[in-house]
């Protein structure tokens, strides 16, 4: 899915949605402990687990995502059970986040420039990363940062992500001096 054709311009976008709701599911108190579980056991390369379908056909009552993009959806739904509860903050842009993180520059460039093959496994190093550091962020961003096929589209939501790590990390650094 595309950012922009997820985009409506009177209210949040279908993918937001569907972030806030997989990130209310996953951290939900009576979302089984064993389902939440077996998401955050999962690695690439293993079968989806099913309580992933369960997730999606049980607990949100939708249509399960496309074949094509079952892993990256598996990806996001693992990052969300990784990073607990209160991991999903839409008012918190990832680059400030990184940044508040202290998210090293150097990581950071190699995540805005990765190819497709790598991606997954640098998302996943972020993720953990900040879940360690208990900094949650808006996961539409990470959602967009998966999902996005189309270079120009990808460019700017890369160019949104560094906009807020270097905004906010020269924030911090004034106020450190």
């Amino acid at each position: 899915m595309s950012s922009r054709a997820a985009r409506n311009s009177h209210g949040p976008t279908t993918l937001s949605i569907t972030i806030a709701r997989l990130a209310a599911t996953i951290s939900h108190s009576h979302y089984p402990n064993g389902d939440r579980a077996a998401l955050k056991r999962w690695s690439p390369g293993q079968p989806i687990p099913l309580a992933f379908y369960r997730l999606w056909l049980r607990y949100l009552n939708e249509d399960l995502p496309p074949e094509s993009q079952a892993d990256t959806w598996m990806l996001i739904a693992w990052g969300l059970a990784l990073s607990g509860g209160d991991a999903h903050k839409p008012e918190q842009p990832l680059g400030k986040a990184l940044a508040e993180a202290q998210f090293a520059e150097g990581r950071l460039e190699r995540l805005l420039s990765s190819p497709d093959a790598l991606r997954g496994e640098l998302f996943m190093a972020m993720v953990r990363f900040l879940a360690a550091k208990q900094v949650p962020f808006d996961w539409t961003t990470a959602a967009e940062y998966l999902l996005t096929r189309d270079s120009d589209a990808r460019d700017r939501l890369h160019r949104r992500i560094a906009r807020g790590y270097y905004r906010h990390l020269s924030m911090l650094t004034s106020t450190r001096e």
